[in-house]
């Protein structure tokens, strides 16, 4: 799979950053133990029999076409327990889905919530409420561990493109033809902007609700609008990027100034490059120029790889230190074979993920040579064939939810290895 196709991969880490959770479109869900860098769990048949309404025969099983993906925290602690978390999905007919990944069952399932399709999911820092939107124009609100309705209201009378929610839970920004701020409680509309011709693909609150962060289809910049309650309709900040994002994540910075804080944006573009900006004000971020990581190719590598570019697909940004150094986690490499990393980026210092030619993910750059041990030890190493001899195969779990009688069995190393020998061990 080529680089191009990152548009159509939904992915999304665990709170506690130990999962991570990708969908190529081909209706499956696998969960990567991002420690041992081995499947852990793979979700297949979601859907019912009923194909002609929630799903389509492809491939030879039933296939859910997956539109957004997002992994919710149940609990304030960072320690993964039973029911600890939920992985909302949405889907192209309009259904809404929280699977208990830890149980291996579908935790609930709301069948044509937004009719046309479900095109995003959202919700505040402390979780007890989710947020959706889709082509329909309505927003509904749903409580997280019942799949209860909560509430529903119209924001538009066009297509939602992108949602999202403020940290503390009290405002709601959505996308279409206009980015627009709600209140939550009584849906009132407090602000509107405009600037993006383009469907909005990716949209944030900053930490503090202060920011929205957007980035549209076919447009190589990421705007950062300010939610003051002005009239002002622009982007405060435009941050330039070469091709369009598809993933934004930000953090605040302490710079003293309890008024104007700054502001580290991270952002992944159609092409697997990830960019980072950091500015101790606004001011500065403006005039910030982006520090890149990606990962090296050559022809050896394609040929290798049948054409498949390694990229970067997954990013969290997780916290900024003194002086400007941003801590992020990664998922890079391969689609069907992702290295799992932390990595920390110095502002103006690019960062090269090399991939060698016997197939092992080597990252390079000039960060990476004071990285502890420890850190050297929780990499994950991609294995080729030639480095797989005597190693111990990987058990993963097979979990069919179109049986309702069915439990989540673990396969033999032979069977595993059948059924995940084409993407694990290449």
């Amino acid at each position: 799979m080529g680089s191009s196709n990152i548009r159509d991969v939904l992915t999304s880490f665990c709170p506690s950053m130990d999962l991570f959770a990708i969908s190529l479109g081909d209706g499956r869900i696998k969960i990567w133990d991002t420690v041992k860098g081995q499947v852990q769990t793979e979700f297949v048949d979601i859907a019912t029999m009923e194909t002609s309404i929630f799903g389509k025969q492809e491939g030879g099983h039933l296939s859910m076409d997956y539109t957004c993906m997002k992994w919710l925290s149940l609990e304030k602690k960072k320690k993964r327990k039973l029911g600890g978390s939920l992985l909302l999905l949405g889907t192209g007919g309009g259904d809404v889905l929280a699977l208990d990944v830890s149980a291996g069952q579908l935790k609930w399932r709301i069948n044509n919530c937004h009719p046309g399709g479900v095109n995003a999911v959202s919700f505040p820092s402390h979780g007890t409420h989710i947020y959706t939107a889709g082509a329909d124009g309505m927003i509904c609100e749903i409580e997280s561990m019942s799949g209860n309705l909560l509430s529903k209201f119209s924001a538009t009378s066009r297509a939602i493109s992108s949602l999202a929610v403020s940290p503390d839970g009290k405002k709601i920004a959505t996308a279409a033809s206009q980015l627009k701020i709600f209140n939550s409680s009584n849906h009132k509309k407090l602000q509107k902007f405009s600037g993006h011709p383009g469907a909005v693909r990716c949209m944030i609150f900053s930490e503090d609700g202060r920011y929205v962060l957007s980035s549209a289809l076919g447009e190589r910049y990421v705007a950062v609008w300010d939610v003051d309650g002005s009239k002002n309709k622009s982007a405060s900040v435009s941050l330039a990027m070469d091709h369009p994002a598809v993933f934004l994540d930000s953090r605040c910075v302490n710079s003293g100034d309890a008024d104007h804080p700054g502001l580290s944006v991270l952002a992944i573009s159609e092409m697997g490059v990830c960019y980072f900006w950091h500015g101790k004000t606004i001011d500065e971020l403006r005039n910030s120029k982006a520090t890149k990581i990606s990962v090296a190719s050559d022809d050896v590598v394609l040929k290798k790889h049948k054409g498949a570019f390694p990229i970067v697909f997954a990013a969290k940004l997780q916290n900024v230190s003194v002086p400007a150094s941003g801590h992020m986690f990664l998922a890079h490499g391969l689609l069907i074979k992702p290295t799992f990393e932390k990595v920390v980026v110095h502002p103006g210092t690019d960062i090269k993920l090399n991939i060698s030619q016997d197939g092992i993910l080597l990252p390079v750059g000039q960060s990476h040579k004071s990285r502890k041990a420890s850190d050297i030890q929780s990499r994950v190493t991609a294995l080729d064939r030639s480095n797989t001899e005597g190693a111990l195969l990987p058990v993963p779990k097979i979990v069919d939810l179109s049986d309702e009688k069915s439990d989540i069995k673990p396969m033999g190393s032979k069977g595993m290895f059948k059924k995940y020998s084409r993407f694990t061990y290449h």
